[in-house]
């Protein structure tokens, strides 16, 4: 269950925080913006359980973040309350979610979901069919001028994230960790049932994979010291944030 943190002065960006129980999972991550970067240069829209889901690729939905915090941030100027969550995972710094619940004048109310991690939005509320038509085309005119503004090519800008994961991704899979012989894939939460050949247990949570064995193991059962593994992790993480976010450099420097 997330934690709920209520600031006494509303945030620049958003008025309540909340922190999850887990770190974020770099691979799946990694994996996630891989398969958006992907995805046609298009916003596409389906229905699911009555609300409006749609997907992005991973630049044209950094720039969609960017124009929805402008956009809403003039909204709120406007008579119109906007409460704005974020979502962070329980290092404080990994951001996973927003959520934008908007409540307008004349009564049009909606909320908005953006996932972070997976480069798609959720849109739900009785009047969902009004942020399409009222408020999306001012959305994507932002988003535009951005683009345009910046020189933002969105093919370039993907084709390039494409390249630099599927090379960062093959490292990982094939680097091993000096002292335990394991590869850098590191899995906190599970969902299969391999077998760690140390305790013949479930490597659901707390495991590596074994480059040398091709097998899952637990931390615990490979020995691997929890100050060696918090250093390795840390490494991932710095190799990760110059592979990765060096890529969207242009784009986020329009957030300052």
């Amino acid at each position: 269950m997330a934690l709920e943190v209520r600031n006494r002065k509303p945030l620049p960006k958003a008025e309540t925080q909340k922190f999850e129980n887990y770190a974020l999972n770099i691979d799946k991550l990694l994996r996630n913006k891989l398969e958006a970067a992907q995805r046609a240069h298009v916003v596409s829209y389906e229905l699911s359980e009555g609300n409006i889901v749609f997907s992005t690729d991973a630049v044209l939905f950094e720039l969609i973040d960017i124009a929805l915090s402008q956009y809403f941030n003039k909204l709120s100027e406007q008579n119109c309350n906007v409460k704005v969550t974020d979502t962070f995972d329980n290092t404080g710094v990994n951001r996973t979610k927003r959520v934008y619940r908007v409540i307008k004048a004349d009564g049009v109310r909606y909320t908005l979901n953006i996932y972070v991690t997976t480069s798609r939005f959720l849109l739900n509320g009785k009047n969902c069919m009004e942020f399409l038509e009222d408020d999306m085309p001012n959305i994507n005119a932002i988003e535009d001028f951005l683009c345009v503004s910046n020189n933002i090519d969105l093919k370039v800008f993907n084709d390039l994230l494409v390249e630099k994961l599927t090379e960062f991704l093959s490292k990982q899979s094939t680097n091993a960790l000096p002292a335990a012989g394991a590869a850098i894939t590191i899995n906190n939460c599970r969902e299969d049932s391999d077998k760690c050949p140390g305790c013949n247990r479930a490597c659901k949570t707390n495991s590596v994979l074994c480059t040398k064995g091709s097998h899952w193991i637990h931390y615990h059962c490979q020995k691997l010291k929890k100050m060696k593994l918090n250093n390795w992790l840390r490494l991932t993480t710095s190799r990760f944030a110059v592979d990765f976010v060096k890529l969207l450099t242009q784009v986020h420097r329009l957030k300052r």
